[in-house]
C-alpha cells in the first residue's frame, strides 16, 4: 500500500515537473522567436532557464533523497523483523 502511494505521489510530481518544463520552454521559445530584444525579455528568458535548471535539479535531488529514505526504512524494518520478540511487563506500586 505504501509503495502504491509513493508511486502515485511521484506520478503527480512528474506531471507537475513536465508541465513546468514545457511551459518554460514555450515561453523561452516565444521570446527567442517573436520577443523584442529588450532587457526585460532577456531577464525573463534568463529566469525561465534558471527555473528549468532548478526544477530539474530538485527533481533529481528529490528522487535520490526519496530512494535513500526508502532504503534506510527497509534496512530498519528488516532489522526489526530479524530480532527476537520481547515481552515487557510493568508493575505499578502505589504507596499509601
Amino acid at each position: 500500500m505504501a509503495d502504491l502511494l509513493a508511486r502515485s505521489s511521484w506520478a503527480i510530481r512528474r506531471r507537475i515537473i513536465i508541465a513546468t518544463l514545457i511551459w518554460c520552454a514555450m515561453l523561452v521559445t516565444y521570446l527567442a522567436i517573436w520577443g523584442r530584444p529588450t532587457s526585460l525579455s532577456e531577464a525573463i528568458a534568463t529566469n525561465l532557464l534558471l527555473l528549468m535548471g532548478g526544477v530539474i535539479g530538485s527533481y533529481v535531488f528529490g528522487a535520490v533523497w526519496d530512494d535513500q529514505s526508502r532504503r534506510k526504512t527497509e534496512v530498519a524494518q528488516s532489522a526489526i523483523d530479524q530480532s527476537d520478540p520481547t515481552t515487557t511487563t510493568t508493575n505499578v506500586k502505589v504507596d499509601q
